[in-house]
């Protein structure tokens, strides 16, 4: 166990692990997280199915959707509730697997499985999905071992409250922000990890681009740092929204960073050119989550409890909403795409999978540019 101070967390060696042999919670799998009267199955709605974490201690009445994450083998999904505690549950069959942590039952007396205390902010796989990565107000960073039942790996602790990590494609750097102006990078060559900050002390997300080459980060300020990853080196900063960014992705294989802020709006930016390319309001509400669907269309989420899916338009490099989900009674939290359908979850404390509609999708238009800057390894 480590026992950092948040100056620390930089360049910090994951593989040292602290104990292969300490294991999270591993249940039977014949639990189906939505419950009725007359069994335990899923509810189903007009065009979503719905279903309800079952919380663990009985002095828990419903367990709210904080963050999920998509296994990239596509067995798993990940999520988080606020009872601190996570639940790994088959992709297809939306049977828990795992149950990880004991949330609200920690104690300060007695045997605990490793986990949180707080509220869980963010998950993450890596690209092989054999490590999952966990972070929240806590101040704990914690890696979970798939291939010994999503034991834990790894306990990074003393950091300021975390947001949002994020594996580098090659899985040997794991990028971290939170409220802090640094972005903290974790990695096997401690020696070699750069040190990132921003003039933020709100951060709220990151994200590497698909080739490795930049690291996007975001927060209050509304402007997003791009950084080399590798060297440190700030490649540039734009401001893109009025209010907190919340949230954004890269387009699969694509130079166009996608985001979404509290001010209602959704960007298309292009990181290569450093060019706002859109900008358009889709909601009164604040946006939270955004995720790819596909190379020309993503989905965005937040407080007016509604998914809008946006389709991007070659001719002008504009944005136009497609179609808008209804079905959430609460703030949208988080999204994920599992096996090609669309996850969302939320303080309705529901997860729903949506039936989404014929998406036409053709090449990107803007393309990864080939440079001789290289990504993490």
């Amino acid at each position: 166990m480590f026992g950092l101070t948040a100056t620390h967390l930089t360049g910090i060696d994951w593989m040292s692990g602290v104990g292969a042999n300490s294991v999270g919670r591993h249940d039977s799998g014949n639990t189906l997280l939505a419950q009725s009267p007359h069994g335990i199955t899923p509810m189903n709605s007009a065009n979503s199915q719905v279903y309800q974490l079952p919380p663990v201690d009985s002095s828990v009445r419903q367990v709210v959707v904080t963050a999920m994450a998509v296994d990239p083998r596509g067995e798993f999904l990940a999520v988080a509730g606020d009872d601190h505690i996570i639940r790994i549950l088959n992709a297809q069959t939306m049977q828990i697997a795992h149950v990880l942590g004991d949330g609200v039952n920690r104690s300060d007396s007695g045997e605990q499985r490793p986990g949180h205390f707080d509220w869980i902010r963010t998950l993450a796989f890596d690209a092989s999905g054999s490590r999952l990565c966990s972070a929240g107000n806590d101040g704990l960073l914690l890696i979970w071992d798939r291939r010994r039942d999503f034991g834990l790996m790894q306990k990074i602790d003393s950091a300021p409250a975390l947001a949002c990590v994020r594996f580098s494609p090659s899985g040997k750097q794991i990028a971290a922000v939170g409220f802090d102006s640094q972005v903290f990078l974790i990695g096997s060559a401690s020696s070699q990890m750069p040190k990132l900050t921003c003039d933020c002390v709100d951060l709220r997300c990151c994200r590497y681009r698909d080739d490795g080459s930049t690291l996007a980060v975001g927060g209050r300020s509304g402007a997003v740092h791009f950084f080399n990853p590798t060297t440190g080196e700030l490649q540039h900063e734009q401001g893109i929204h009025e209010s907190r960014i919340r949230d954004f992705t890269f387009m699969p294989n694509s130079n166009v960073l996608v985001s979404v802020a509290e001010d209602g709006t959704v960007v298309r930016y292009d990181s290569e050119q450093r060019q706002m390319l859109a900008k358009r309001r889709i909601t009164s509400g604040r946006l939270f989550a955004v995720v790819a669907i596909d190379s020309q269309t993503f989905a965005a989420a937040g407080s007016d409890d509604e998914i809008h899916l946006v389709k991007l338009v070659d001719e002008d490099f504009g944005m136009n909403v497609v179609s808008t989900f209804s079905g959430h009674v609460g703030s949208v939290a988080t999204l994920a795409m599992v096996n090609g359908t669309l996850v969302s979850g939320g303080f309705d404390a529901t997860i729903r999978r949506w039936s989404l509609p014929e998406l036409s999708s053709g090449p990107n238009k803007i393309a990864l540019k080939k440079t001789g800057v290289s990504g993490v390894d």
